[in-house]
């Protein structure tokens, strides 16, 4: 997903997606082999206009001994 955006595409995980791909006919037709296993189903495509950032926290360090 980091080397989709630096080349200006947008992703998005789609999680749910894992159960629908594991199913043996659905991967029959997108000719998936049946031994492979979905992990992170992933969108891919141009985006309309980029997100704003998101806003980060001041980083907390703590030690322990």
């Amino acid at each position: 997903m980091l080397a989709a955006h630096a080349k200006g595409l947008g992703t998005c995980w789609i999680g749910l997606a894992r159960a629908w791909l594991s199913d043996p006919s659905v991967k029959t037709e997108l000719g998936i082999p049946a031994d492979w296993h979905p992990a992170a189903p992933v969108i891919l495509g141009h985006p309309l206009a980029l997100p704003a950032p998101t806003p980060r926290e001041k980083a907390r360090m703590v030690w322990c001994r």
